[in-house]
């Protein structure tokens, strides 16, 4: 898969000339498909066309094929300028065409072999289902003017099939939704199959044999749809809800090594996990990719897990021997340990993302400030600050958001609601003051909301504990500050 990470890394960086190779690489790919189209649907035509035919074939291809890219590079530029995404559509579409000119050259077609409920499903999955059914109708129009169904009712049947399939899944989170999406499909298709035959007024046999070939063809769809969906993450660089779910997983090996090694760190994640993930919910962000980022954001840690202050027993504290620049740049390297053990475990893109932005490029202040009262203003400021980069997503900056206000609320000696919101106000207040909000999607609005979800599941967190009598099993708040003593 390396292969199509660099393919999407070929353009250069200069603005114009990005977008000719990017018009020029899909204009390619538009011409090559449309050749495919022409060749797999004449070659074998037993009465044989003409070269003005053929050509007029082509350019039909061409244009339908074209508005497709358009289209797309008009309302999702995101996709368009990724190879990856591009080659995938041209990928599918190319696999569509081919069952679809075998079927035509069948001795009794049947047009609900034509796997196009597959392509709507794994396109729904991956990138979301209003371009998946602009794919569905554009690939049905595109078999319509083949030569082999002209007149014919599979542009019908292939579109009610389509998009029924590319609306009956959007994010996968359960494996039952399976089932679902199997009696979606297999409804449209008998559907469409009763409404052709009523119209052309077939025999009810017709009419059966059409209905059991598209619920085999729903079913077959979501099956081949779900064991190719694993290949197709790695290879458009997708993260889908199901590949999130499995990183959530608090078994995997780097989970274990935090909480065994890190306690602290690992602690202070799962608290993070909860902060960040009603913050996203609230304001329509992926929440499970904000929990799950909050898990790994701070691996880097186990690096040197005691020179971090959540790790350290009561009264130890390894940087009172080191100077504040070799603390700053202990403190600093935990980002790019971070990665590195990012990389070593293949997380996805999206996870490795909270590990660089969590801090975006803040100050490293506490080492900053000694090493003022000690040498002066350092000589060069990058050494007590965080490399970054800073927030890019909604995700990582609420994690960022979080991730100090959780820090400061856990050191509180009485952290009463008016105390909480202080500090969730505070930090708030200072990132924005930072600039390391600046390139987050987040309006003013939505960091009311983000504040007042923190504040909400904080007050949770530290909420006031009534005493329970010792008589009881219990331990009041005199039995502790006796045996403290």
């Amino acid at each position: 898969m390396n292969l199509w990470r660099q393919l999407d890394r070929i353009a250069p960086r200069a603005g114009v000339q990005r977008t000719i190779l990017v018009v020029l690489s899909r204009a390619a790919l538009i011409v090559a498909l449309s050749v495919a189209t022409l060749f797999m649907f004449s070659f074998g035509d037993q009465h044989g066309q003409s070269a003005t035919h053929l050509a007029g074939h082509f350019l039909s291809n061409l244009l339908v094929l074209s508005v497709f890219a358009g289209t797309l590079a008009l309302y999702r530029p995101q996709l368009y300028q990724s190879f990856r995404a591009v080659a995938l559509f041209a990928l599918l579409f190319l696999g569509v065409l081919v069952v679809a000119a075998a079927v035509a050259r069948a001795e009794t077609p049947h047009v609900e072999f034509i796997p196009i409920a597959m392509m709507g499903i794994l396109l729904s999955v991956l990138f979301d289902p209003r371009v998946s059914v602009f794919a569905a109708l554009v690939l049905a129009t595109l078999i319509d003017i083949q030569p082999a169904y002209h007149g014919t009712d599979a542009p019908f049947i292939l579109l009610v099939g389509g998009v029924a399939a590319a609306f009956s899944v959007r994010v996968i989170r359960r494996r039952d939704q399976a089932y679902y999406s199997i009696l979606v499909t297999a409804a449209a298709y008998v559907m469409a199959e009763i409404a052709i035959g009523l119209t052309d007024g077939w025999p009810a046999r017709q009419i059966w044999w059409g209905i059991g070939f598209g619920i085999v063809n729903a079913v077959v769809s979501v099956a081949l749809a779900l064991m190719l969906l694993p290949t197709l993450e790695e290879l458009t660089g997708v993260d889908t809800y199901l590949k999130l779910l499995e990183w959530s997983d608090l078994n995997r090996p780097l989970m274990q090594r935090l909480s065994v090694e890190a306690p602290g760190t690992f602690a202070h994640s799962m608290r993070l996990a909860n902060l960040a993930e009603a913050a996203c919910n609230a304001i329509g962000a992926n929440g499970l990719l904000s929990r799950v980022g909050a898990y790994y954001h701070d691996i880097g840690k186990l690096k040197k897990p005691e020179y971090f202050v959540e790790n350290q027993p009561r009264g130890r504290n390894p940087h009172d021997k080191l100077k504040p620049a070799t603390s700053a740049a202990i403190i600093r390297n935990h980002v790019r340990e971070g990665l590195e053990l990012a990389a070593e475990n293949n997380l996805p893109a999206a996870i490795r993302s909270f590990i660089t932005e969590h801090h975006g490029t803040a100050p490293i202040t506490y080492f900053l400030e000694k090493a003022k009262e000690r040498d002066g203003a350092p000589t060069n400021p990058a050494d007590f600050a965080y490399p970054g980069p800073i927030p890019q997503s909604a995700e990582t900056a609420i994690c960022m958001l979080g991730d100090g206000i959780e820090a400061s609320a856990h050191v509180l000696h009485d952290p009463t609601p008016a105390k909480i919101r202080e500090v969730v106000d505070h930090i708030v207040r200072q990132r924005i003051d930072q600039g390391q909000l600046r390139d987050a999607p987040l309006t003013l609005k939505q960091l009311e909301v983000i504040k007042e979800q923190f504040a909400r599941v904080l007050v949770g967190m530290y909420h006031h504990r009534i005493d329970y009598p010792t008589a009881g099993g219990g331990v009041t708040s005199e039995f502790a500050s006796v045996n403290a003593t």
